[in-house]
């Protein structure tokens, strides 16, 4: 079981590293918050798909759940995946790829608002160089008409990070997958509105053979398989070995984008990026 474990998690880490790049081309065919809109709404039905095949049942909508299940909808799903996408309109994918992975700093200042008594000083090490590593990152990268998506790209991971404490913080009481399930159908539904009004009615001539692969790999194939592996995965593995191995993410994506996309390596981004890269190992690592 390990071993079958093992394999969803790569291909996991795989499918959402290699995300970045995908959901970058599909920019060119379809506005930010329709296609986190209908990523989500494409995902839901293969989770629930999952669900049926692994425990023959549909999914299942616990009562004790369900503020998180919001919580987790509006801040990550809905929140951050719409403000990440609309940063990638300006941001090189590469970049926010690993920007996005401040979450070890948002952490830490949660913890502190929330009156965490016990946080060591290990963990403060690992915030102060994710800490350095994105601002190496955000000032070097910060020209003229960037500061602003890159401010989203940050407000995202924070958004991220409250969704994180959220689940640490809740003993599920129903299926974790249900609750994907259902964490995406609200935050595609929430999103159609928010879409509508901010970018007009969905335009069906957006949809051609390309566009629709492009949308199918952005929501069934990285959204609902990817997050469905990890948490089958995560039924069998420690938690710590999960996050350690998912620091392999923004790797992924940094390396996609740069081969699929064409973007240039800047010094200063390896450096931030890899300062960002050893605070996730480090901290990830210590839990082991």
């Amino acid at each position: 079981m390990r071993s079958k474990a093992r394999v969803m998690l790569g291909l996991s880490v795989l499918l959402l590293g290699v995300n970045w790049p995908v959901m970058k081309f599909g920019l060119d065919y379809f506005s930010p918050f329709w296609m986190v809109c209908l990523r989500f709404l494409l995902s839901a039905p293969v989770v629930a798909a999952l669900i049926v095949i692994s425990g023959r049942r549909l999914p299942v909508l616990t009562r004790a759940d369900v503020p998180v299940i919001l919580g987790v909808a509006a801040f990550q799903f809905a929140g951050m995946m719409g403000l990440v996408t609309l940063a990638l309109t300006l941001v090189p994918a590469g970049t926010a790829s690993i920007l996005i992975y401040t979450t070890p700093v948002w952490l830490l200042l949660i913890d502190m608002i929330h009156g965490e008594a016990k946080i060591i000083g290990k963990r403060k090490a690992t915030a102060l160089v994710s800490a350095a590593g994105c601002a190496v990152i955000v000032f070097s990268s910060g020209k003229s008409g960037l500061w602003g998506a890159l401010l989203l790209i940050l407000m995202a991971s924070a958004l991220w990070a409250i969704a994180m404490r959220l689940v640490n913080r809740h003993k599920w009481q129903g299926g974790v997958r249900d609750a994907l399930f259902w964490q995406m159908l609200l935050a595609g539904l929430a999103l159609l509105p928010v879409a509508y009004f901010v970018e007009g009615p969905f335009v069906p001539r957006s949809l051609t053979p390309v566009s629709v692969t492009l949308l199918v790999l952005i929501g069934p194939v990285a959204s609902g398989a990817g997050f469905g592996f990890m948490i089958a995965a995560g039924r069998s593995l420690p938690a710590a070995h999960v996050a350690l191995i998912s620091t392999a993410t923004p790797l992924i994506g940094f390396l996609a984008a740069t081969l699929a996309l064409g973007e240039p390596v800047q010094t200063t981004i390896l450096i931030g990026g890899g300062a960002m890269l050893a605070s996730l190992v480090w901290g990830a690592a210590s839990r082991l």
